[in-house]
């Protein structure tokens, strides 16, 4: 929350120049700040806050850039007046004179590591430097490049992709004291020159992508920092599952956000005795009659205001408390956290350094964290998080997999994890991005010698259906209409169906869901005393893969032909050498992985239809934070289906002896058969997602996969003509087009981002 307004501040009229200024177009700013005081005031600061920006908007031609920036500041710059001058808040050179300047590289007294010190000591007042991306320059000179009449040291520094390393005492500098946001993202070297007890107190946002962070270094930097940062993006490094507990015990607030007020609309967490450390402490979710089906009728009413009843419990303003729902999420780009401090004065209680209260936002993309890691994660925190990215994630982690699945094999995505991101964990969550299998159920197959078009097939076809069996139930938007911006990442481009009956399904649900929004409304306005509603999901962004299609249609890659049927039937050996009359299967059959005939493929099938020996259940004995406990274990169903996914389980865990992760069962667990309120094996449970045997699916199976781009495209574009031709058909003042069915046309932002081959570069297309 900013600052309370002074009295003159909240009593003085508003002034209509400043009302317009934001209206006012970018090439009359100049002649306006001539018209007098009180015109040069308002606009003034506007044209001179950002000087690179404004130079781009007055049509500066990017060839130009290094010829104009010299020339500006070695020539024109200390001409300008200091008032003037004083008004520059923003050095932005993103995306500026990054080009080669060879012509000027004879000139001793001229280059751009000596325009931009130049540059600072004549611009007193620059709070915000970006200068991602160049690099030519030797960061050293941010130390020592200030004018001495300065009295606004840099509040925000982002350079990412320097070549340079940074020397270990840089951050020690006086001059760099008061960073709130730091973007040092893609440098090489360690983080060490951050790591020195006592620099940067202000710091609030913090961003190290791809710097090789591994889990000592990272634990040593969440110790350091606490929770003093509110946003942290930690993206394509190497944290591991090991760092969970750390971000738990360092970087949230000692007080929890869930609690029982909410039973009846959300249901309510349920501590038990015990725990593990793959699992964590163990905890139930209990569900009333409306929660458990989503359908509570305030279900869509934001909360009340929160205040603390026990004058004792110390300053309001020092507590965390669950957001209300309506206010929008605080963004940490470099953009929005520039707009901010470029128009306002800054403050300790200000929106972007709040009162040290710990992460709101974290970004955990392209790590080694595994699914369970952070389900973990985000069932261990204290509900807070509002900001939550993680799009790629192996289901599990490697050493869990290599006894029990075909080698070289694993399965990037999350899955029976819907329960997680409600608001009874989650109950500040308000943008989310993740993997598509949240919504979807379908993972991303990784497996040697065949191609991405049959993985994809083969995971909607043969994996899907054990995921069903394993887990009943995907996100949907109900599940937490708190929910208002979601990303769903790496969606494949093809499919065999079900994969486009997921984001169809999903996107009926969302009109659904703004239909149940607006009758909940249309019955409150009855009341002057009605709650303010949620708006439910509005921002959906799906991020596609290439088009396998552009690989050709081989069931396989990269093998002999003569080894391959032309049915495309065959399977894929992972032992070269080995000779067969028969088509062969891939089979997984105890530990590792082998091949077998049809023949031998009979026998293993004939020896799943006896009953797996054993009890039901077994007791688990075990120790959590001082504490011995024991709790009896599901181990699968005596007599299950032959080779079903549950079967598949049974085996594991009774015969293999699979049993880590202990914990309790989860909702969807316990719908697709685990005893209600038992305990199983999670990793044993997750294993038999992978069924004993792999085909690789026939050509034609292969060519009949659709583009899933071209049916969002066409079923949009449906939904909006029959929307368009209902308003058409209403009478004006008496008849109102209801949201929802019949059309159901989801009117919020519907935003899809397509990502070309390597071989044609990287480039993205949206469309809504």
């Amino acid at each position: 929350m900013a600052g309370l307004p002074s009295y003159d501040e909240a009593t003085a009229r508003p002034d209509w120049l400043v009302l317009v200024a934001p209206y006012v177009r970018f090439g009359d700013y100049w002649r306006l700040s001539l018209v007098n005081r009180h015109f040069w005031r308002t606009f003034a600061p506007r044209l001179w806050e950002n000087p690179l920006k404004a130079v781009r908007l007055a049509g500066l031609d990017p060839s130009d850039d290094v010829r104009w920036w010299f020339e500006f500041v070695f020539n024109k710059l200390s001409t300008v007046r200091p008032a003037v001058r004083f008004l520059v808040r923003v050095l932005d050179a993103t995306g500026f004179a990054k080009e080669s300047y060879n012509f000027a590289s004879d000139r001793h007294d001229q280059s751009m590591q000596l325009s931009f010190a130049k540059a600072l000591e004549l611009l007193p007042n620059t709070e915000c430097i970006l200068l991602d991306g160049h690099t030519d320059l030797d960061l050293r000179f941010l130390v020592v490049a200030r004018s001495a009449d300065s009295q606004h040291p840099p509040l925000l520094l982002s350079i990412p992709d320097c070549p340079f390393e940074l020397p270990g005492n840089f951050f020690a500098s006086p001059r760099l004291s008061r960073l709130v946001y730091l973007d040092l993202s893609a440098i090489p070297g360690s983080v060490r020159s951050i790591l020195r007890s006592g620099l940067l107190p202000d710091l609030r946002i913090l961003k190290l992508r791809n710097r090789e962070l591994d889990d000592a270094s990272f634990t040593s930097l969440v110790q350091l920092y606490g929770t003093r940062l509110w946003s942290l993006d930690i993206s394509s490094n190497r944290i591991t599952d090991q760092v969970v507990h750390v971000v738990r015990d360092t970087c949230f607030a000692k007080t929890t956000l869930r609690n029982g007020g909410y039973f009846y609309t959300e249901g309510q967490l349920v501590d038990l005795e015990g725990g593990t450390d793959d699992f964590g402490p163990f905890v139930e979710l209990r569900e009333s009659q409306w929660s458990q089906c989503y359908n509570h009728p305030e279900r869509y009413f934001t909360d009340p205001p929160a205040y603390l009843a026990d004058e004792q419990s110390g300053v309001q303003e020092y507590h965390v408390f669950r957001a209300d729902g309506k206010e929008r999420v605080r963004e940490d780009s470099a953009e929005d956290i520039v707009a901010w401090l470029s128009r306002q004065e800054y403050h300790l209680s200000s929106p972007v350094a709040p009162a040290t209260q710990g992460l709101t936002h974290l970004h955990l993309s392209n790590n080694l964290l595994s699914a369970a890691g952070l389900v973990k994660l985000l069932r261990t925190s204290n509900g807070q998080l509002e900001y939550f990215a993680c799009d790629s994630m192996p289901l599990l982690r490697s050493y869990q997999t290599q006894r029990h699945w075909p080698i070289a094999s694993n399965m990037i995505g999350i899955v029976g994890a819907a329960d997680i991101f409600r608001p009874v964990f989650s109950s500040n969550l308000r943008v989310l991005r993740i993997h598509h299998s949240l919504v979807t159920g379908i993972l991303d197959l990784t497996l040697e010698g065949f191609s991405s078009l049959a993985r994809i097939h083969m995971a909607e076809r043969t994996i899907l259906p054990r995921i069903q069996s394993l887990f009943r139930g995907v996100f949907v938007p109900d599940l937490n209409p708190r929910l208002t911006s979601l990303t769903l990442t790496h969606v494949p481009r093809r499919s065999s169906g079900p994969l486009i009956s997921s984001l169809l399904n999903f996107l009926r649900l969302l009109s659904e869901q703004e239909r149940a929004i607006q009758d909940v409304g249309s019955s409150a306005k009855i009341s002057r005393r009605a709650p303010t509603l949620l708006k439910g999901l509005r921002h959906l962004r799906l991020e596609f893969e290439p088009d396998p299609m552009e690989e050709g249609l081989s069931a396989t890659e990269d093998f002999d032909a003569e080894n391959l049927l032309s049915s495309g039937d065959q399977g894929f050996s992972f032992f070269q050498g080995e000779q067969y009359e028969k088509s062969p299967v891939l089979v997984r059959h105890g530990e590792g992985s082998r091949q077998v005939e049809n023949d031998d493929l009979k026998a293993v099938d004939a020896t799943e239809d006896e009953t797996i020996p054993g009890p039901d259940f077994i007791t688990y004995e075990g120790e959590w934070e001082g504490k011995s406990f024991s709790c009896q274990v599901w181990q699968g169903p005596s007599n299950p289906l032959p080779n079903s996914a549950l079967c598949e389980y049974g085996r594991l865990v009774r015969i293999h002896r699979v049993h880590d992760g202990v914990g309790p069962a989860s909702p969807s667990q316990i719908r697709a058969g685990a005893p209600t309120g038992s305990y199983i094996f999670h990793t044993a449970w997750m294993l038999a997602i992978m069924p004993l045997d792999l085909n690789a699916p026939p050509k034609r199976e292969l060519e009949a996969m659709t583009d899933v781009l071209d049916i969002l495209k066409k079923y949009r574009l449906e939904g909006r003509t029959r929307f368009a031709s209902l308003k058409r058909s209403a009478t004006p003042g008496f008849q109102q087009v209801k949201l929802g069915e019949p059309h159901f046309f989801w009117t919020g932002k519907l935003e899809v981002s397509t990502e070309q081959s390597l071989t044609q570069g990287r480039t993205s297309h949206h469309w809504r």
